[in-house]
């Protein structure tokens, strides 16, 4: 800073302007891509969260039983990602609707996909029996699961879920 006679300052230089704004620019350069892997970290938590939320509940919903099933190769409930949302609807024939008797449904963050475990292939359905046991059937013409998932955002490391 320049100094008037009587000790004031007048203000900065450009040399100080200079280094300030280089200073800024080296750490904005640093950080941003620290606050892009922990925005694709956090949306990957809340994904695997809801997909795990989705499983609870289609479980739970399958264990009340309230279509009063009783055969066990029929799904009571099924967890349906359509669209990125996840939906949790309650079953009972093989060709329920996933858009129909939704009990829950949330949607996934647009840059989160699932994949089952193994083999990579998208991730579209689990569908619980009466008893809360995964079936490998099919609702609303989408395949489910029984295999474990991953939830992947970026370049972020895989999450596993694993079906309740």
């Amino acid at each position: 800073m320049t100094m008037h006679r009587n000790g004031k300052t007048k203000g900065f230089t450009l040399i100080e302007m200079m280094v300030t704004i280089g200073l800024v620019a080296f750490l904005l350069t640093l950080g941003v891509p620290l606050a892009r892997e922990w925005v694709q970290s956090a949306h990957q938590r809340d994904a695997a969260n809801i997909l795990n939320e989705a499983l609870g509940r289609a479980k739970a919903l399958a264990l009340r039983n309230p279509q009063g099933l009783t055969d066990q190769t029929l799904p009571a409930a099924a967890v349906c990602l359509i669209g990125g949302k996840l939906s949790v609807v309650s079953a009972g024939t093989k060709n329920t609707a996933c858009g129909a008797n939704i009990e829950w449904t949330k949607p996934l963050s647009s840059d989160a996909s699932v994949v089952l475990t193994t083999t990579n292939i998208p991730f579209q359905c689990v569908a619980y029996n009466e008893r809360g046991v995964a079936l490998v059937t099919s609702v609303s013409n989408l395949s489910c699961t029984q295999a474990w998932l991953d939830v992947n955002v970026g370049s972020e490391e895989t999450l596993n879920v694993q079906l309740p």
